[in-house]
């Protein structure tokens, strides 16, 4: 019996989640050289940086990975909303990939020394799940880890934290798997993402199609594992450490970043501000 396994979708998970989470970082510390502050997304007043884009530009990126595979993300703030005081950011990811287009949305907004980015896994997952619904039918399904919540501090200086809230991300799935002339083979998926907490290294000029830029670099990473089986095949586990390197702008956002597991690398990088 020749089972034809979700596969690709399955070992895409970290993928789709890892890009958003870096979408949602928009916002981290580095100046652009050709820029004077903007009180309202620079130095805060002294010493304290706020790491959110302008509101009045669109940020456009390359994506890159190591298996040649190219996309395209616009980025930008499409409303600001107050709420008790705090303007929340609400910002647009249309991302062009493989002849799909999409859009994404986050959130993000500072308050007492600190920038928070509500991020998207939600809407990764419900990607995954459209993946997987083309080659399986999900029977049951069950999420838990939500919402998401990462923290920068917005000193933005070396040893700065990057910091994360919440518990692991953790997806469940039943599937029924077609089987050809068979019928179909009951599956299982379990997968768990876990973001690990970082901070900022160092301090270093960056140059991209977009300009000169002197950042401020931070890493973090994150583990996903994954297991799947079915009631015919014996289980098949994966986990993987992503290591992520950011380097990013007040004002501007990311302005590069390096996405490093057993899989591959993928790099996006700054290309244009309009």
């Amino acid at each position: 019996m020749k089972i034809k396994v979700p596969s690709l979708a399955i070992g895409r998970f970290a993928k789709p989640a890892l890009a958003l989470a870096v979408l949602a970082m928009s916002f981290t510390a580095c100046k652009d050289d050709d820029k004077k502050p903007d009180p309202d997304g620079g130095d805060g007043g002294g010493t304290e940086k706020v790491f959110i884009p302008s509101k009045d530009k669109s940020y456009s990126y390359k994506i890159t990975d190591s298996d040649g595979e190219t996309g395209d993300i616009i980025t930008k703030i499409v409303s600001t909303k107050d709420s008790a005081g705090i303007d929340v950011h609400t910002i647009s990811n249309f991302i062009r990939e493989n002849e799909e287009e999409k859009t994404f949305f986050s959130k993000a907004y500072f308050k007492g020394g600190t920038t928070t980015n509500e991020l998207p896994y939600p809407v990764a997952l419900k990607e995954l799940i459209n993946e997987i619904n083309d080659v399986a039918y999900v029977s049951k399904i069950k999420v838990t880890g939500f919402p998401q919540f990462q923290y920068l501090e917005n000193n933005g200086k070396v040893n700065s934290a990057l910091t994360f809230k919440s518990d692991p991300i953790n997806l469940s799935m039943e599937l029924e798997i077609p089987a050809g002339d068979e019928g179909s083979v009951l599956g299982k998926l379990e997968a768990r993402m876990t973001n690990k907490n970082g901070k900022a290294v160092a301090e270093e000029a960056v140059t991209t199609p977009a300009g000169n830029f002197n950042c401020t670099k931070w890493e973090y990473s994150y583990e996903a594992y994954i297991k799947f089986e079915t009631e015919v095949t014996e289980p098949e586990i994966t986990t993987e450490l992503v290591h992520v390197t950011l380097w990013t702008a007040p004002g501007v956002g990311i302005v590069k970043s390096i996405e490093k597991g057993e899989d591959g690398t993928s790099t996006t990088e700054l290309r244009k501000i309009e």
